[in-house]
């Protein structure tokens, strides 16, 4: 009986920690859990479909007497490899798993949360950058605002509904646009649930996130990303979830782990879809 007691404690812990480390990473994920998950089959096949649409539908003349021709469907399927597979597994010296200190628990878990997301994040942003280069000048405060506002324009010239689209502005772009009134006072007006999601504003009616974006290259700095999110897919599998082991590899003694996997992709299904600007460079 202590040993079945023992067990269930042991799992009812084990979730906690689950919960925790889920907990932990949805905050720091702000642009990618704007991503769709919109694909066909399962992730741990290794590849999913995902239905891509080069144009929308074609509406024609109809003839009461003949009827109208049939055109072909411009909707296809994308292949997209899941190719992440990323792992944590950090030693816990001196205690078996469940006798490690809640405390030391809690402390692992919140700097594994943290590395799991900025590795996440930091490849839903790089799957950003194969979009289409802006070709706005360079932002300064007295052009960042309307820089921002024509790229917009451009998308949704394209069909990408403003209401489906999200802006990305780096720190310094953010820096930049405080000091126009015009964004400065749209901050005001994002409710709790939007500003839990990580939106800080708003400019020309679409939400604004703000992430350290990195560079496009060596020499170029992200300043703002502009996509629409029916184009951005992230697709996710866990295999395991970080949970505290005890090692039983033969070579630690009453030791354990913090060990996690996790398996996913992230991909731009169409170009056009997002506008990145980066400075001009050297």
């Amino acid at each position: 009986m202590a040993n079945a007691i023992n067990a269930n404690g042991t799992h009812e812990r084990q979730e906690r920690y689950a919960n925790a480390i889920v907990k932990l990473m949805r905050p720091l994920l702000r642009i990618r859990n704007t991503f769709s998950r919109d694909y066909e089959g399962n992730p741990t096949a290794g590849a999913v479909k995902v239905p891509v649409r080069e144009k929308d539908v074609e509406v024609k003349d109809y003839d009461v007497k003949s009827g109208i021709a049939l055109s072909q469907s411009a909707t296809s399927y994308k292949n997209i490899l899941i190719d992440n597979h990323k792992a944590i597994n950090e030693l816990i010296d001196g205690y078996e798993a469940e006798a490690v200190p809640d405390n030391l628990v809690a402390q692992r878990l919140e700097s594994g949360a943290y590395s799991i997301s900025k590795t996440l994040e930091e490849d839903a942003i790089k799957a950003l950058l194969t979009g289409t280069e802006s070709t706005q000048e360079d932002c300064t405060a007295e052009n960042v605002y309307s820089n921002i506002v024509k790229d917009i324009a451009i998308l949704a010239k394209k069909g990408v509904s403003k209401d489906r689209m999200y802006v990305a502005i780096d720190y310094a772009t953010e820096t930049l646009l405080l000091t126009d009134e015009k964004y400065s006072n749209t901050a005001s007006q994002i409710g709790a649930e939007l500003a839990r999601e990580g939106v800080v504003g708003r400019i020309n009616g679409v939400n604004v996130i703000v992430e350290d974006l990195g560079k496009k290259d060596e020499t170029k700095d992200v300043q703002y990303i502009i996509y629409g999110v029916d184009w951005c897919q992230a697709i996710d599998e866990w295999k395991v979830q970080p949970t505290v082991n005890t090692l039983s590899d033969g070579s630690h003694i009453g030791s354990s782990a913090l060990q996690g996997r996790m398996v996913y992709a992230d991909a731009v299904t169409d170009t056009d879809a997002v506008i990145v600007k980066a400075t001009a460079g050297e």
